[in-house]
């Protein structure tokens, strides 16, 4: 049977790329995050899509531009049906 990976997703509030050690921050230290940069994977290429955080973070989760997921900065308490959480998709795939 294949063997599925672990994936270990870590999400912090307002951090720019450029505060951990291993991504090139010659003057802080950083080494637990740094471990995980190095036997892991770094997400480095992305573009934030709103500077509010809820609708930041709905983009994040569903892949689609925060205006795209109706009600998420409007104090809503559930995501709209419409709305793929990468959640759902990776509990779904097991």
């Amino acid at each position: 049977m294949r063997q599925r990976p672990n994936i270990l997703w870590i999400c912090t509030d307002e951090q720019r790329w450029d505060t951990i050690h291993a991504l090139g921050n010659p003057h802080i230290q950083t080494p637990h995050v740094d471990r995980l940069v190095r036997e892991g994977v770094a997400f480095t290429h992305a573009f934030c899509q709103s500077p509010i955080c809820t609708a930041s973070r709905s983009s994040f989760l569903t892949g689609m531009y925060p205006s795209s997921v109706h009600g998420c900065c409007n104090g809503n308490e559930r995501w709209p049906d419409a709305a793929p959480l990468v959640t759902r998709l990776l509990a779904d795939a097991g």
